[in-house]
């Protein structure tokens, strides 16, 4: 079911939560968070300490993250998507599963952020185009 039809049904007013999650229930995020990272670690073919290096990350705050321990932000999961070299639909859905929103090319920001993903531009390079076009740099 799309987005706009499961907005459509909570908005009915004959719409109950208990048939509606019955009915949805496949359209839910359930995924397990640390099965998700697992997966794109093995999938990408670097070591962790590669990874961490490239996102600048501490290795205490990375393994919370991909241990599900701690949430990150939508600017560490577009950190840890371009260390890995992550597609874009790959950092969506990292984002969706840490309870962020998507990044939408209508927002300036978010844009410089699809292209940079689109690219595979590191985060130094990323950064960079964020000031450029006078964007906040990722933290």
């Amino acid at each position: 079911m799309t987005t706009d039809e499961l907005m459509e049904s909570l908005s009915d007013e004959n719409c109950s939560l208990d048939d509606y999650f019955s009915d949805n229930d496949d359209s839910f995020v359930n995924e397990d968070i640390k099965e998700f990272w697992e997966n794109l670690i093995a999938k990408n073919g670097r070591s962790k300490s590669n990874i961490i290096n490239k996102a600048d990350f501490s290795y205490c705050y990375f393994y919370d993250i991909i241990n599900g321990r701690k949430m990150p932000t939508k600017d560490k999961v577009v950190r840890l998507s371009l260390a890995m070299r992550l597609t874009l639909e790959e950092c969506q859905k990292a984002l969706k599963i840490s309870g962020r929103s998507a990044l939408y090319p209508r927002v300036r920001r978010d844009s410089i952020l699809i292209y940079a993903l689109e690219h595979q531009l590191t985060i130094f390079r990323t950064d960079e185009l964020l000031k450029k076009y006078g964007e906040e740099c990722l933290k």
